[in-house]
């Protein structure tokens, strides 16, 4: 019964698997003599593999249920199934291979046969003293062009007093550029080129026009024919200021002060506790 991937993938291993992949139709025909040879020792190790395994299992099964063919039901029916389908590997590649080695033994002997068969009919003769004399009218066909292009390559005299009458090209009429228009691009290049002074002038500008675009007020302050508020200097809110000084107390490195109450009623009441001590000291 023929074997789906999925109960291929179940009963082969990882190796396996890439032998059953590689006996797929498609996959199959990609395949030149040297790897089907090694696939196919793989495909055999794999295969006694199997069958060995399928041998032991037998003859332990029938130890143990006392049944001479050592089978019971489904035991063993794993393995068995595995033999089999290593085996249908194996035959797929030993069939591709002897495919393969029948076609190129089968063109040589076509050619054999052809050229035989061309030796000892007289048609052949015929084809061939036909085909000797359309390559000597071709070569005559090819010598007469020749001869005709060698003639009219020889200046004739009018072509010779038409060329001495034609005056030398300049570099306008050529359209090469003369000393002063490459000086003109090489200026016009240095003059592309900015200075530091002239791009920190444009930074500036920039600067500003982006100071003067913050300044102004957005198009949505003005909706609801509100007037735009400008905003007043500072900061917006009481927590914000209140923020600002907790973080700038931090960076200055303030030492802080605040304790927590009790801690400072004890140390006062430790005060008071010893105010006379002092004058009764001997």
């Amino acid at each position: 019964m023929p074997i789906t991937r999925a109960k291929a993938t179940v009963l082969l291993n990882q190796r396996e698997m890439s032998l059953y992949d590689d006996s797929r139709a498609n996959a199959i025909r990609g395949l030149d003599a040297k790897a089907l040879s090694s696939r196919i020792t793989r495909a055999r190790d794999a295969r006694s593999r199997a069958r060995d395994l399928v041998q032991r299992q037998k003859l332990s099964s029938r130890d143990r249920t006392g049944n001479k063919r050592g089978t019971s039901g489904q035991a063993n029916q794993r393995s068995k199934d595995k033999a089999e389908l290593m085996a249908d590997i194996l035959r797929r590649f030993e069939t591709q291979l002897a495919n393969i080695d029948d076609k190129p033994t089968a063109k040589p002997a076509a050619g054999k046969t052809a050229k035989t068969a061309k030796k000892k009919s007289p048609a052949g003769k015929s084809a061939a003293r036909r085909a000797t004399r359309r390559e000597g009218r071709k070569t005559a066909t090819a010598a007469k062009k020749i001869a005709k292009k060698t003639a009219s390559a020889t200046p004739t005299k009018k072509a010779v007093k038409k060329a001495a009458t034609k005056p030398a090209p300049t570099p306008a009429t050529t359209g090469k550029p003369t000393k002063k228009k490459a000086a003109g691009r090489t200026a016009k290049a240095a003059k592309r080129t900015l200075t530091p002074r002239q791009a920190l002038k444009k930074t500036r500008a920039l600067l500003e026009a982006k100071q003067q675009r913050d300044r102004e007020p957005k198009p949505w302050d003005t909706i609801g024919g509100a007037q735009p508020d400008a905003g007043q200097p500072g900061y917006q809110s009481s927590s914000a200021a209140r923020r600002a000084r907790e973080l700038h107390a931090a960076e200055s490195r303030i030492p802080a002060i605040q304790g927590s109450i009790s801690t400072r009623d004890r140390i006062n009441q430790g005060k008071r506790d010893h105010r006379g001590n002092g004058g009764t000291e001997n």
